[in-house]
């Protein structure tokens, strides 16, 4: 029977937990990826790699050995964070209670190891349960690895191709957004450059126009000017006959 204790957030709740598992088992641990489970199920379907599941049940009298010897050595801890990603929670707080729940624990230490199928479905691929040694636990996520990773291996390879399509499609979409601009930008400049030259055009055939009329009414204003003096010299030469 496990006492559950709650009331606090589970981030905070797992922040406690954690200082308090690191004084009594040190810091040499598998790195936790997020405060909850659900968290460290999300996070493991992100990234495509199996989530291995420790709930530690703090009274059990396994418990302490297994931290000592299994969990908290480099070897584990090191092992471990290449290959997975790792939560831990604790049987007497709401989320270690769900998570052990969900997963079926019936005594301690506990293990399992998860996976996401194709259709993103979250299966547990197997569980370990009860005393075990560093050797064969490891053995155990060694064996899970060589039987139910080249699913993982070919789930992570379709959606790096998914990435590189996508990535390829953005960079063709900006090199033709780009090809548009410059079309724009260059049809922009030959348009100003067609309408400058057409005002320019317009302002030399008014000029035109303008010295042409001033040049015509230059010559009337010279030839009306001849006829008057013709005019005038003949009608003199009729006053004064010679």
């Amino acid at each position: 029977f496990h006492t559950v204790t709650g009331g606090l957030s589970p981030a905070v709740e797992h922040r406690d937990f954690m200082k308090k598992f690191e004084l009594e088992h040190g810091s040499t641990h598998p790195r936790v990826v997020a405060p909850t489970f659900r968290e460290a199920v999300d996070a493991a379907k992100r990234e495509l790699r199996f989530l291995v599941v420790y709930i530690h049940s703090p009274h059990h009298e396994d418990t302490a050995a297994f931290c000592s010897s299994v969990l908290c050595t480099e070897v584990m801890r090191d092992f471990v964070d290449d290959n997975f990603v790792f939560w831990m929670g604790s049987i007497s707080l709401p989320e270690g209670y769900r998570a052990a729940t969900m997963l079926r624990a019936s005594t301690y230490p506990f293990l399992a190891v998860m996976t996401s199928s194709p259709d993103n479905q979250t299966t547990v691929c197997d569980a370990h349960q009860g005393s075990v040694g560093r050797e064969d636990a490891m053995n155990w996520l060694m064996n899970i690895m060589e039987t139910q990773g080249p699913q993982l291996v070919a789930q992570r390879a379709e959606l790096e191709e998914r990435a590189f399509e996508r990535r390829l499609r953005e960079e063709q979409d900006q090199a033709f957004q780009e090809s548009l601009l410059e079309d724009q930008r260059r049809e922009a400049e030959r348009e100003d450059a067609e309408r400058r030259e057409s005002v320019r055009q317009s302002i030399e055939a008014t000029a035109k126009a303008e010295a042409e009329a001033q040049e015509a009414m230059r010559l009337e204003a010279e030839a009306r000017a001849q006829r008057e003096r013709e005019d005038r010299a003949a009608a003199k030469r009729g006053l004064f006959p010679e």
